[in-house]
């Protein structure tokens, strides 16, 4: 062993360049211990070993040194075996030699297979682990430190991409490029990490779907690989992804135009032949990768080309994959959904001969359900993309069979529906993995497309309760993983898992006291347990009966009964019409039909209907003028864009135009035929929670001008919320037993209205309360008045800000700093329990900065952090009259003890009448403006919104 660990070490030094380099030193290892393959040499390793005397010298060197051969073993095929790995490592630990050297080199050695065990988190975080221990063995600085360090960084990265957790990966690419010019790696080793990088960064970049970023990143690898040498035994890979990176880079900019990409934006860099020859240089354990890589990028050349005989090549090639790939390793999985892939898009665009679309479609079928099947729930990461891909062959199949076997074409559609609903689920999980709100905004920003999908599916088959499990799969998840991220101790507790429990709470505490500024007003690097944690408690939630709590959508008896219990008559989808309209080869052959838009409707007693609205379209005149308009500061369009507020202001004439144009159509294509279908009750309007999908979300509904000139929320109470998850999640709140009140006022000192405003609604309603403005409304002091409030009443007038792609995507403006959305949800804060209503008395505060599926804004933030009602706005609220409406708010809620929605809803009635009257304590400062404000102004009242109870 001795004399083999030398050789290896004299034959590394002749260099490590090429696939052959690296398929000499296995070759030298097998050829050495007389074996043909990695798996019957660490037979025979570990056998002999087992041969030797227990507890001594030996037996520990000898440990020592087959954990330092493993790698190269595993380079010709994966080998796991964890119990054996252990055992070797604790014999080496305890008996091999003492010296810290010595054995932080075994552990950096023997963990570096972890880079090889492409399939299984368990192993690679075990692997992590030995790095963690070894870690104080190894001198700060030396060359043993720094290559522990280098292996730390790549496994996570690894893990990360394997199993989902970005916000690990993004810290393992920032720790690998402290290696950039690291004295472990020569000159060649340093280009070879600098592409690596850019590779780890494009892949960031297409995850924020950032053009400019992307292209930074491919000239970065452009430049990398163009120094190194040809033969480069990582050039292939490096290549392949290239390939990858510029084919992404192409389909943004053909999306941003509006066309598809063709062939010529995708050139070949590497002809096949040359391609196949290099892999077949390779340890057989790396040429499984390379052949997949190979596979990928030129199907997808050959596909842009339509070229059939390029992509059955392409084909080819994945299957010598899969030939070399064992069933259970997890790149099975991955190739085998690329290949079904392939064989569907033969059938789908009609690139296959016509004969051969059929056989094409039951083979990808065949292939994607094999995968998914393999994959076995969202916890692989392969599970949702893989089941959605089936579902859409499904469908297609089902559509197909309208002509040629129409008693296939409703099983087929059945299936589709079935399997896209349980991919749907994997959107929560990779949701719920990430810890921190950008990270899960990103992975969720699909998940509504592909929702809304699956919900039209479900709506043109008449199965309108999975339609509804469909739409709020993916909505709002960033909310839901705060939600239970918040209870996941109690979870645990109730499973046994006591220690886990205390290591989520551990990995997220936030320190009382003086420290607490650094959180509420600081730039917080808290925000709750890693990936790596929550995969582990993830799995240990999943395996038990609260599984369904984490990824299912509720049932519509579920929605039912949180309507009765909050005294609402329906929750409402507004879904609009798909974008795409079939054309008459689909409407005749395939017997598709163009996807209106429609509200979903969940009454009280667990019942569904649809209302067809065929003007309800993200394309509607109206809707298209108001999200370029918008009112000033351009906010009422959505979520704003970086840099959105450099752009002009519009006139304020033009957005007020805008914004009654939108509320004329959204009357009389919407609300007139959604409130006429609701059931009524006696002598009461109608309570309705509206969760308007996609663009959707940027109308106030409430403010709707119905054909006879009244506006809806003169009809009914009009409510709104993110998801049924959240409906269900805020009805379960108790009513608090006492109240104590909270109100802020102008603690910036530049809004003069929003400071009287405060003073008069403490001093009239709330005398009892605490009243902060300027010096003392700091965000410390709100949040030490929200830790200790028993049932309480929080009203904020102040600045609010909207800021997307930020760390804090949406702010309250406090007196020396911010309040931030993200510090209500993130970490495992303790939630305020008792906190009943807050009145966000601000601009934008019910503006998402995180896409409009997502409605993460300052008020739904509230509403994870425990409130069970909260009012927000939809622009920037103009100071003078927004004091009235909140004043009256307020009156409603004291003197005639309505809800927060109900009390809501009566001031903006009191703002519609311009023969209204001011109640006899409104303080003369105020009563002086009641006749300045116009009721045909919306503006002035209808940019508020109410959320929960």
């Amino acid at each position: 062993m001795q004399a083999l660990l030398y050789e290896l070490k004299q034959s590394s030094t002749e260099g490590m360049v090429e696939a052959q380099d690296l398929s000499r030193l296995t070759s030298l290892v097998l050829d050495r211990l007389g074996c043909a393959t990695g798996s019957e040499a660490f037979e025979l390793l570990y056998a002999d070993w087992e041969e030797l005397p227990r507890g001594t010298v030996m037996s520990g060197m000898r440990a020592g040194q087959i954990l330092v051969l493993l790698p190269m073993l595993c380079f010709d095929q994966p080998i796991s075996d964890p119990q054996r790995e252990s055992e070797l490592l604790r014999e080496a630990r305890e008996y091999g030699p003492a010296e810290d050297k010595w054995q932080g080199v075994v552990a950096t050695m023997g963990a570096s297979t972890g880079l090889q065990q492409v399939d299984n988190p368990a192993e690679m975080e075990a692997q992590l682990a030995r790095l963690e221990e070894a870690r104080p063995l190894l001198a700060p600085g030396s060359t043993e430190r720094e290559a522990l360090e280098y292996n730390h960084a790549g496994l996570r990265a690894h893990l990360a991409q394997l199993t989902g957790g970005e916000d690990d990966f993004d810290s393992a690419v920032d720790d690998l490029a402290r290696f950039s010019d690291s004295p472990i790696f020569n000159a060649e080793q340093r280009l070879a990490l600098t592409a690596q990088l850019a590779m780890f960064r494009a892949h960031q970049a297409v995850r924020r779907e950032d053009e400019t970023a992307l292209a930074e990143q491919i000239q970065a690898m452009e430049s990398a690989m163009a120094r190194l040498p040809a033969a480069h035994m990582d050039g292939f890979a490096l290549e392949s992804y290239l390939d990858t990176a510029r084919a992404r880079l192409e389909i943004m900019r053909a999306r941003r135009a509006g066309h598809m990409p063709t062939a010529d934006a995708f050139p070949e860099s590497i002809p096949v032949d040359e391609a196949r020859r290099r892999i077949s240089a390779l340890p057989r354990n790396a040429q499984a990768d390379r052949l997949g890589q190979l596979g990928i990028s030129r199907g997808g050349h050959a596909l842009m080309a339509r070229d059939y005989q390029g992509i059955l090549g392409a084909q080819s090639l994945l299957e010598d994959a899969l030939a070399v790939l064992e069933p259970d390793d997890g790149r099975w999985i991955r190739n085998a959904y690329t290949l079904g892939t392939s064989h569907c898009s033969l059938a789908v665009l009609s690139v296959a001969p016509h004969e051969r679309r059929f056989h094409h479609l039951d083979q990808g079928i065949a292939w994607l359900r094999h995968a998914w099947r393999l994959a076995r729930g969202p916890e692989h990461p392969s599970w949702g993309y893989t089941g959605t891909t089936l579902a859409d062959a499904y469908r297609f199949r089902g559509d197909v069979a309208h002509l040629y076997n129409p008693p296939a074409k409703q099983p087929n559609h059945a299936e589709a529906r079935r399997v896209g609903l349980e991919s749907l689920k994997a959107a929560a999980w990779t949701v719920l993995l990430q810890s921190g709100t950008a990270h899960a905004a990103e992975t969720a920003r699909r998940a509504g497309e592909q929702a809304v999908s699956v919900a039209r599916w479900c709506l043109a088959d008449e199965a309108h309760a999975d339609a509804v499990r469909a739409l709020d799969a993916g909505r709002g998840l960033a909310l839901h993983a705060a939600t239970v991220a918040a209870t996941v101790p109690d979870m645990l507790v109730t499973l046994g898992q006591d220690d886990l429990a205390y290591e989520w709470r551990r990995a997220g505490v936030v320190a009382p006291g003086p420290d607490r500024d650094a959180v509420f007003g600081g730039q917080p690097t808290v925000v709750g347990p890693n990936s790596r944690l929550r995969r582990r408690v993830l799995q240990a939630l999943a395996a038990s009966p609260l599984r369904r709590r984490l990824l299912d959508a509720p049932s519509t008896e579920e929605i039912g009964s949180a309507l009765r219990t909050m005294g609402a008559t329906a929750l409402v989808y507004l879904v609009p019409a798909d974008k795409e309209k079939p054309g008459l080869k689909d409407r005749v052959f395939f017997g598709r039909r163009p996807a209106p838009g429609r509200a979903l409707v969940v009454t009280a007693d667990g019942a569904t209907r649809v209302v067809d609205l065929p003007e309800l379209s993200l394309s509607a005149g109206p809707l298209a003028s108001y999200r370029a308009t918008g009112t000033p500061a351009r906010d009422a369009g959505g979520p704003p864009l970086s840099g959105a507020m450099s752009e002009p202001v519009p006139r304020p004439d033009a957005s007020r135009a805008a914004l009654e144009r939108l509320c004329d159509w959204a009357g009389t294509a919407v609300m007139e035929q959604l409130l006429g279908a609701l059931p009524r009750g006696y002598g009461r309007a109608p309570s309705v929670v509206l969760v308007p999908m996609a663009e959707l979300g940027v109308v106030p509904w409430h403010a709707a001008r119905l054909p006879g000139g009244r506006r809806a929320c003169q009809v009914a109470e009009i409510s709104y919320l993110p998801s049924a998850r959240l409906l269900c999640e805020v009805s379960a709140r108790p009513v608090p037993a006492t109240r104590q009140a909270l109100v802020v006022g102008n603690p910036t000192r530049d809004l003069h209205h929003a400071g009287e405003e405060a003073e008069a609604i403490h001093r009239v309603f709330h005398q009892d309360g605490d009243l902060l403005g300027p010096g003392t409304a700091t965000p410390a002091a709100v949040a030490d008045w929200l830790d200790r409030q028993r049932g309480g009443l929080l009203h904020l007038a102040c600045h609010g800000v909207v800021r997307q792609g930020e760390r804090h995507s949406a702010y309250l403006a406090l007196s020396g700093g911010n309040l931030a959305a993200e510090e209500l949800t993130e970490g495992v804060m303790i939630r305020y329990r008792h906190l009943d209503s807050v009145v966000l008395a601000a601009c934008r505060t019910n503006v998402s900065g995180h896409g409009y599926d997502e409605a993460y804004s300052l008020a739904t933030a509230f509403l994870v952090a425990g409130a069970r009602s909260v009012i927000g706005s939809l622009w920037p609220v103009p100071d003078e009259a927004t004091s009235l409406l909140m004043y009256m708010t307020h009156h409603f809620m004291s003197r005639d003890r309505l809800s927060p929605g109900q009390a809501l809803r009566s001031a903006q009635l009191w703002m519609l009448d311009d023969l209204r009257k001011p109640p006899s304590d409104m303080p003369s400062h105020l009563r002086v403006r009641v006749g300045r404000i116009r009721g045909d102004d919306l503006t002035a009242w209808a940019g508020f919104t109410h959320l929960g109870w």
